[in-house]
């Protein structure tokens, strides 16, 4: 891995660290951004799913094998779906942590390189197309229950 590599990973690591684990709350708690901005409605998932992408993308300009995206995809779909429930989707967040665990996925996978290739690109595209559907499904269940909420709030 060339120098630019590695300080691309370093940044990944750092900002998969801030959305999941920074802060220290009781009993030693981790917990981050993600855990944090669950808790705004409908803004607070479309920021955290999309940097969730952001290092999906990122980890395939990196040379992830097609089954290290595909499993990084499932940590994305996976956390994204337990968070369509209200206030537990934000808890469940502090404790899953995808993003701490995409990166060890992905630090894990190039610690034994292998080159890409043109079925790694067509199998992210076809990740990346799921995941924004399921993001687009999300983003419209939440307005959903936004809208359902301030009609009972009225």
């Amino acid at each position: 891995m060339n120098k630019n590599d590695q300080k691309k990973l370093e940044q990944l690591r750092t900002l998969s660290v801030l959305m999941d684990s920074r802060f220290e709350g009781p009993f030693g708690i981790r917990f981050g951004l993600d855990g944090i901005l669950g808790f705004v409605p409908f803004i607070g998932d479309i920021v955290t799913t999309t940097i969730s992408f952001y290092l999906l993308v990122e980890a395939a300009s990196l040379g992830a094998t097609p089954a290290t995206l595909i499993r990084m995809a499932m940590n994305i779909f996976f956390e994204n779906f337990v968070d369509m429930v209200p206030v537990l989707g934000s808890f469940f967040d502090i404790y899953f942590k995808a993003n701490n665990k995409n990166v060890k996925i992905l630090e894990a996978q190039l610690a034994h390189p292998e080159k890409t290739s043109r079925a790694s690109r067509i199998i992210l595209l076809l990740i990346i197309l799921g995941l924004l559907i399921l993001f687009f499904a999300m983003v419209y269940i939440s307005w959903m229950i936004l809208q359902l909420l301030i009609g009972l709030l009225s």
